[in-house]
């Protein structure tokens, strides 16, 4: 066989011209794929780290919210979501901006329009008065004024009773709280004691 320079070079220009058309023809990606990277609706509107939010009501601050991790996106099938990938804690005041309850968590969602907390992993709340919530899900719905989950709750209160439930309501004051298939040792005063 002859192998003269010429006819390896066609050879290796026939392999690359073939390489190119093979490459070109195993593309699949559909339109939707393509313009799904090219938007910007899975782009971050803000983000930041070490962040403190201040919501405020007619110039009183009615809570704090402070994220290790800050992410803001919005989407047409999601709306506005404010991320805390690292977790974070909310602090709520009372009406005299004395600290009322706080919740820290180690994953949360905020959705800005609906006005709801989504908070996950090793959740606790505090109520200024001593009570304290755990669960690995807690849902705080501002404009409901509710703070809920629907899993496993432990829950210990001010003089140390403890008291555990499938689930849990609690007016956002952490006043009048509700415990479903609850069990624990609750202790009474007998105020007809002399």
């Amino acid at each position: 066989m002859n192998s003269t320079p010429k006819n390896k070079y066609n050879i290796i220009k026939s392999i690359v011209i073939l390489s190119g058309i093979a490459m070109l023809l195993s593309c699949e990606n559909s339109m939707k794929e393509v313009q799904s990277l090219t938007t910007n609706e899975n782009l971050p509107l803000q983000q930041g780290r070490e962040v403190e939010f201040i919501f405020t009501d007619s110039t009183k601050i009615q809570y704090r919210a402070f994220a290790v991790e800050f992410i803001e996106t919005d989407s047409e099938e999601k709306g506005m979501l404010q991320e805390f990938p690292k977790g974070g804690k909310i602090i709520s005041y009372d009406k005299g901006e004395s600290v009322a309850w706080e919740i820290k968590a180690n994953y949360a969602k905020h959705y800005p329009k609906e006005e709801l907390w989504e908070l996950r992993n090793d959740v606790v709340a505090k109520s200024a008065d001593g009570k304290t919530i755990s669960s690995e899900l807690m849902f705080w719905d501002h404009t409901k004024q509710l703070i809920y989950s629907n899993q496993y709750t432990r829950i210990i209160t001010a003089d140390g009773q403890v008291l555990e439930g499938s689930s849990f309501s609690i007016d956002e004051d952490m006043n009048d709280l509700r415990l479903k298939q609850g069990s624990g040792k609750v202790y009474f005063e007998d105020k007809n004691e002399q």
